[in-house]
């Protein structure tokens, strides 16, 4: 989709886009990620799982997302330092995440806090800029990445 475009309404909704993605995720407003994404998204988090990057359906991503976190007893997705490169209809953009995932449980500690970076690639469509690709970078982590496991454990009940 070309035509005229005005750098600065850019910037300003892949800023809102970027960061909505944490506030919604955490307030578990799954249809509303759904459409921060087109179809399809190619999501790479090999930093923290390993395996392949995967080409999805927004349905899968939220999908998935919904079956662990759904089964936390909170988390917070801190999105800051966007910077964003411009390409016409086309963008990236570079930013910090910290997420923190909460369950109170009786293996260890109830937090887990992983940082890193998030990479957005972004397209301008008829319903705005939606997200490409979302490839995560882990930095650091701290606390108890088993709760990960019990709350995948839940979603599997």
């Amino acid at each position: 989709m070309t035509g005229p475009s005005d750098p600065v309404a850019d910037r300003l909704a892949i800023l809102e886009l970027t960061a909505n993605l944490g506030l919604l995720v955490d307030a578990r407003e799954w249809a509303e990620i759904e459409a921060l994404f087109t179809d399809p998204v190619v999501i790479d988090y090999t930093s923290l799982n390993g395996g392949e990057p995967q080409t999805l359906h927004p349905a899968e991503v939220v999908g998935g997302w919904q079956r662990m976190l759904d089964h936390l007893d909170a988390t917070q997705h801190l999105i800051a330092n966007q910077v964003i490169e411009l390409d016409g209809d086309r963008a990236s953009c570079g930013a910090n995440v910290q997420g923190t995932h909460v369950l109170a449980n009786a293996s260890g500690g109830p937090l887990w806090t992983v940082g890193g970076r998030y990479d957005y690639k972004l397209a301008r469509t008829a319903d705005g800029w939606r997200i490409t690709g979302l490839t995560l970078t882990v930095r650091w982590a701290t606390g108890n990445q088993h709760i990960m496991t019990l709350a995948a454990e839940k979603g599997g009940k």
